[in-house]
This record gives C-alpha cells, sequence and structure tokens, in this order.
C-alpha cells in the first residue's frame, strides 16, 4: 500500500514538472503616456491562455513560455500583443484611443483617475488629434467638425428633440469648466473637442440635458 502511495505521489510530482517546464514567470508593469501606471489591465497569454491583471501600480505577473504572446487589453486603450522573446521585465505602454468613449470607458473600468487621465490629456499630444488652424473661428470648427448639432452664428444647438427644457441650446464646458461662451476659444488652440449627450452628459445634471460640447484647450 506504501509502495502504490509513493508511486502515485511520483506520478502527481512528474506531471507538475512537465506542466510547469519551460515556463517563466514574467513580471511587467502597463503604462500609459510613457509614466503613467495603469490600474485592472487584463494580461492573457496566447498560448496557454491563462489570465491576469494589473494592480494600481501597473505591475503584473504571469507564467507563460518562451515563445509565448502576452495580449493586453484595456477599455480606452489600444489592445496591444506583446512578444516576451529576451525580455525579462517588459515595459508596456498603451496608447489612449482618444475616440468618444476613450475616457469613460477607462475611468468606468478602474484603468485610470478621472483626475489624472484629464490633466494627461492636457499635457501629452493625442493619437488622431487634429490641426484645427484652419477654421477662421470655433462655432466653424463645431459646424464642420461636429455631428447632431446645428450651428447658428454664436448659438449651438442640439438637433434632438427635448421636451424637459425650453432651449434646445447645447452645455459649453472648456477645460472641465462650464461657460456662458466659447467666442474667445481660438482654433488653434483647441487640443480636442467632443460633443455628448444622453448618459455621457448626465455628470452636468439639468444643464447637460441638451449635451455637451466639451473643449479641450492646448
Amino acid at each position: 500500500m506504501r509502495r502504490i502511495i509513493k508511486i502515485s505521489l511520483s506520478i502527481i510530482f512528474i506531471c507538475t514538472c512537465i506542466t510547469t517546464y519551460g515556463q517563466n514567470n514574467i513580471r511587467g508593469k502597463v503604462i500609459t503616456f510613457g509614466k503613467i501606471p495603469l490600474n485592472n489591465v487584463r494580461i492573457t497569454t496566447s498560448k496557454t491562455n491563462q489570465i491576469t491583471h494589473t494592480d494600481s501600480l501597473g505591475m503584473f505577473s504571469i507564467y507563460c513560455s518562451d515563445k509565448d504572446k502576452l495580449l493586453v487589453n484595456a477599455e480606452g486603450f489600444d489592445n496591444v500583443k506583446v512578444r516576451l522573446k529576451d525580455l525579462e521585465y517588459p515595459y508596456i505602454d498603451l496608447v489612449y484611443s482618444n475616440d468618444r468613449t476613450s475616457f469613460s470607458d477607462a475611468i468606468h473600468n478602474g484603468h485610470i483617475s478621472e483626475e489624472v487621465l484629464s490633466s494627461a490629456i492636457r499635457k501629452y499630444h493625442l493619437k488622431g488629434e487634429k490641426d484645427y488652424s484652419i477654421y477662421n473661428n470655433i462655432y466653424e470648427l463645431i459646424d464642420i467638425e461636429i455631428f447632431n448639432v446645428n450651428v447658428n452664428g454664436n448659438i449651438v444647438t442640439t438637433q434632438k428633440q427635448n421636451s424637459l427644457t425650453g432651449s434646445q441650446e447645447v452645455l459649453y464646458v472648456v477645460d472641465g469648466i462650464i461657460v456662458s461662451d466659447i467666442s474667445f476659444v481660438v482654433p488653434s488652440n483647441v487640443k480636442s473637442i467632443r460633443y455628448v449627450d444622453g448618459t455621457r452628459a448626465a455628470i452636468y445634471g439639468s444643464q447637460g440635458g441638451n449635451g455637451a460640447i466639451e473643449i479641450i484647450l492646448k
């Protein structure tokens, strides 16, 4: 009986060794904008389909083979596939996607705080940033670049019907501050501009009932 137990234990030990043979414990850090750590980023090995997530410092640890690849996924950022050959401590710098939902996706999934991301957007060059200097004024810029709104002189209104408010004029938000007039904004100084409505404009309360034009300056 003891011999059978010893043989069984030996088989288990051998199987364990075979399972872990050829695999390395890879440690790494996921960042964005060259230095900002990203939390709760999903890391998956392409061959063994092991999964882990980064911590609040952007750190992760995962077992994989030398020829394996890491699939790195974070909402609001471009996904990447990283080769691990000859890398012992990879730094993975994700690019902010900079589309309509990137900001809310990144924050709601706990990858980065709203304050830190807002600061980075103002400070660093973003993917797909446009040169708005070709426009004569901010209203011409909005008329050409922003959908779902109408521009009449210096008034911007939503195209959607809203029975809750008497006016159809949208809310104006510049660098996170609500303003009543945006005529002071010079197109060449605009870093990013977008129109948000529905749940994405809910953070502004009833003032955002017609949606909001959000402008970030350089």
